[in-house]
């Protein structure tokens, strides 16, 4: 619809100015005495109806000129050139009102899709840090929202991510992080540029999580790891990341280790086939609870086998374990394998 309402104003527009270029060649070729610039103002005084004060068609009519032509050559451009205009006005006002009745539209209906989520991520910024979360959130199948302040910006990130949810807003303002459904999520990431945004969101955060009885988990970005790190963990932040540690260990581990890191990055990046090394926890009710890894018998139903576990989701890892392992509700089980595989897994410990 957008694009027949512009297509529209483009013809509408056209129509005024070939009217104003026929108008304006008219008087010029039909009276004495007129410039190119007379000619246009005599155009220009006749559609806006101001009246003929200073100058009218006939003071400048050539002896052998006809009156009546050139009357009925001023209606002519009077009623064509007001039609076209009121035609100009009417497309345009309701450009505008589809517009604005269609940008309501669009944020009724994504209010709606972000009250549907079950345990989605919020994100909070979309700078450079933010957008590569989405990628690996989208690529892990797992659903967020995003909350931005700049409306470019916005724009730029929904051309990468088809159907992209989000709200517009600071995310420092309590009402916005719980517009984009909060005490339905999994986690909410503060990702925004400033160390003392987001080490208000993570306070909030973490006074929300207590008063609402939510289990969510909260994640922070920061600069100055040694200096922030410790406030971002006591004002509730479950993991603070720093983007230049993690570079810096990255670096080394080429140096060490860059068979390791090249397979790392080649699953990290392959979009063809999705691999990563997941978690699943065993819920209540799971057909693996109760039992052993043997008896599980994971890899024929999912083709993964599992690379350690986790008794109770928080002691120690066990890694390798053996097919004797026992595997009770609660326990974490960590695989590498394609998001096909660990969603089939997942089923399975969910019940």
């Amino acid at each position: 619809m957008d694009i027949q309402i512009k297509r529209r104003i483009g013809q509408a527009l056209l129509l005024v100015l070939s009217v104003f270029a026929i108008g304006t060649t008219g008087f010029y070729l039909l009276l004495d005495g007129l410039s190119f610039i007379d000619a246009l103002y005599l155009t220009i005084i006749t559609l806006t109806t101001v009246g003929y004060g200073d100058i009218t068609p006939h003071n400048n009519m050539p002896p052998d000129g006809n009156p009546y032509v050139i009357n009925l050559f001023t209606i002519f451009i009077i009623l064509v050139g007001m039609g076209s205009v009121l035609y100009v006005l009417s497309v345009v006002t309701e450009y505008l009102l589809m517009g604005e009745v269609a940008q309501k539209r669009r944020r009724k209906r994504m209010q709606k899709l972000i009250s549907a989520l079950r345990r989605h991520y919020i994100i909070c910024g979309a700078g450079q840090a933010g957008f590569y979360m989405m990628q690996e959130l989208k690529h892990t199948m797992r659903p967020f929202v995003l909350i931005e302040k700049s409306e470019e910006r916005i724009r730029n990130i929904a051309e990468e991510f088809e159907d992209l949810l989000y709200i517009q807003g600071d995310a420092t303002h309590d009402e916005v992080i719980e517009e984009a459904g909060l005490r339905h999520a999994a986690g909410v990431i503060a990702a925004l540029p400033d160390e003392k945004d987001n080490l208000f969101v993570v306070m909030s955060m973490g006074q929300k999580r207590k008063d609402l009885g939510a289990n969510f988990r909260i994640a922070a970005k920061v600069e100055h790891f040694n200096k922030m790190a410790p406030k971002m963990r006591s004002a509730g932040a479950d993991c603070v990341i720093s983007p230049e540690r993690i570079a810096s260990r990255r670096m080394v581990s080429e140096m060490f280790r860059p068979s390791v890191t090249t397979f790392l990055d080649r699953m990290l990046k392959d979009d063809r086939a999705v691999m990563r090394i997941e978690e699943v926890t065993v819920a209540p009710g799971s057909p693996f609870a109760g039992t052993t890894l043997k008896d599980a018998r994971i890899p024929d139903k999912t083709g993964l086998l599992i690379a350690a576990v986790r008794k109770g989701g928080t002691g120690g890892f066990i890694p390798n374990p053996p097919s004797g392992q026992e595997i009770e509700q609660g326990d974490v089980l960590i695989a590498m394998g394609a998001m096909e595989q660990i969603r089939a897994l997942r089923k399975l410990a969910e019940g």
